[in-house]
């Protein structure tokens, strides 16, 4: 699209571009260098979310500022010490594109980093162009709570539901309007993709190949499991970093992997699988124990419905070991922050069941399909 003529990205003459290393093209080339060898000198810098331009930074670990050994071109950290392009940086360009490959998740940090980057560069006059990408849970299905004012946070900053079904040019769309901008910006649609590809995009005939999104979702299996796991990340659970299979391996050394597993199975939860297996995570929580846990698999992706599965999960290990089980503390739990609330927590340690829990936000999934129908591209 860059390289038609009349392209609303090829337009101008002096650019910049928001990226990471999971932004391939069909044959595996980086974003970077793609734009690079058509735009030539026009690319005049780089921008990278969290995580950073190669895609190795850990979760939360700020970024600082590097040159792309590849490109020559200095990069320009948007998860450290500042979250929006610099104002000397927007004076020296007249167009940021943005390229992305999001999760479609709230709790994953491109997306607000994306509508930061674009606030900041309308706010200047900077045109703004973001190459859209596919939704890899297929953008069909809207779950979750927006989330409430007070727990507004990096993993929580966007008016969006726990999982919103949109591409980042559908959220730039929305964000736009949402935040009342007044500017230029433009959405190159995929023209490979449509709605309810889901993990298919990596496939299809012929197969497009996979760039891990954050260093611990290294295979379409694990970005399927991190919708559901994502949340024990607020828990003294392990969701398995420093092993094989981040987001896959859920356990704890007091966790009882079979009596778990069984637990699990027992639900019929539609579409997954859990098997007992002992582990020792690498890194964050329990690195270098001996944990017993479950492996968690996605059998059936149409049937698959994360935050059930989710929510179940938590609610099993605290009723099978209500004694070691804990959310993690703080004046602001974590596990609040990502599912953008403190009552779901409140009810899962009073002993709802997670399908009740949802019906209660259900209301809120309606009107946000209503408000989105008018920004869908596909």
């Amino acid at each position: 699209m860059l390289a038609r003529d009349g392209s609303p990205a090829g337009q101008g003459k002096a650019f910049a571009l928001l990226t990471h290393a999971g932004a391939i093209d069909a044959h595996g080339q980086r974003s970077v260098d793609v734009v690079k060898s058509l735009l030539g000198d026009r690319l005049v810098a780089l921008l990278s979310p969290e995580h950073g331009l190669a895609g190795k930074a850990e979760a939360g670990e700020a970024v600082g500022d590097i040159r792309d050994a590849a490109s020559g071109l200095p990069v320009t950290s948007l998860y450290g010490a500042r979250k929006e392009p610099p104002a000397e940086l927007l004076a020296r360009i007249d167009t940021l594109i943005i390229d992305l490959q999001d999760v479609g998740l709230r709790p994953f940090t491109y997306a607000p980093t994306m509508v930061d980057a674009m606030r900041a560069a309308i706010s200047a006059g900077v045109r703004v162009v973001v190459l859209d990408r596919p939704n890899p849970l297929g953008g069909l299905l809207v779950d979750g709570p927006r989330p409430e004012t007070h727990y507004t946070s990096p993993v929580s900053a966007l008016p969006l539901p726990f999982r919103h079904g949109l591409t980042m040019g559908e959220i730039a769309q929305f964000m736009f309007r949402h935040l009342r901008l007044e500017g230029d910006l433009a959405v190159v649609p995929n023209q490979s993709w449509q709605r309810g590809d889901g993990t298919a995009i990596w496939r299809g005939k012929p197969p497009r190949p996979f760039a891990a999104p954050s260093p611990n979702l290294r295979s379409p299996r694990a970005v399927l499991a991190y919708a559901a796991c994502v949340l024990v990340e607020g828990t003294n659970l392990s969701e398995g970093r420093g092993t094989a299979r981040p987001f896959e391996t859920i356990g704890a050394p007091w966790c009882q992997g079979q009596k778990l597993a069984k637990a699990m199975t027992a639900l019929a939860l539609p579409g997954v699988g859990f098997t007992p297996l002992r582990f020792t995570p690498g890194a964050s929580k329990h690195a270098g124990k001996r944990c017993s846990g479950v492996r968690f698999e996605v059998l059936d992706e149409e049937r698959y419905d994360p935050l059930l599965t989710g929510l179940s999960l938590i609610a099993a290990t605290h009723r099978l070991h209500p004694g070691q089980f804990v959310f993690l503390p703080g004046e602001r739990p974590f596990f609040d922050l990502l599912i953008g609330n403190g009552w779901v927590r409140s009810l899962l340690l009073a002993g709802e069941s997670p399908a009740r829990i949802i019906k209660r936000w259900q209301g809120d999934v309606e009107a946000f399909k209503a408000e989105r129908s008018g920004f869908l591209l596909y």
